[in-house]
């Protein structure tokens, strides 16, 4: 009953239009059973994990970053596709190749990550760069009662205006 009262409470401070609502919790599990809850009210939501969990399952993975960022379909990404299917092939780009992969996914995933309601990580994930430049009115932290009081601080150096814990 929890997460389907926050997940509640997300899209509604979604529909408010302030902006994207950053959705946090301590553990990676919390994280992905808001994301499902969330996703289910029709928000499009953004699931951003850790570069270390991209190769781990879960119930949530079409809405991972990184997934969508492989299963996106522009011209862009023909390029980044290319790109990625001769790393997968050969082990490694060339250092020209390698700078134009990571600079092509960087944009990609911005790009996803701009186009998005909610945007959902850990507490600590939400220190990731790929959220630098992101700027968060709303910010709600799950469970937070499970998190100590410094990985709580993260999500709320990005800005936040409103904070529900």
């Amino acid at each position: 009953g929890k997460t389907v009262t926050s997940a509640a409470i997300v899209y509604h401070m979604a529909k408010q239009g302030q902006g994207q609502v950053l959705v946090c919790a301590p553990s990676n599990v919390a994280v992905d059973q808001l994301a499902e809850k969330i996703s289910a009210t029709g928000m499009k939501v953004v699931r951003l994990c850790a570069k270390s969990r991209e190769a781990v399952s879960s119930p949530v993975e079409h809405l991972t970053l990184h997934y969508q960022v492989r299963h996106l379909d522009t011209s862009e990404k023909s390029e980044l596709h290319k790109l990625q299917q001769l790393k997968d092939e050969q082990g490694e780009l060339s250092s020209s190749d390698e700078k134009k992969y990571k600079s092509l996914k960087r944009a990609t995933e911005r790009e996803i990550a701009q186009s998005a309601d909610v945007i959902c990580c850990t507490c600590v994930g939400a220190g990731d760069p790929r959220l630098a430049n992101f700027r968060f009115r709303q910010v709600l932290i799950d469970e937070s009662t499970q998190a100590t009081e410094p990985e709580c601080l993260i999500p709320l150096v990005l800005g936040a205006k409103q904070v529900v814990l």
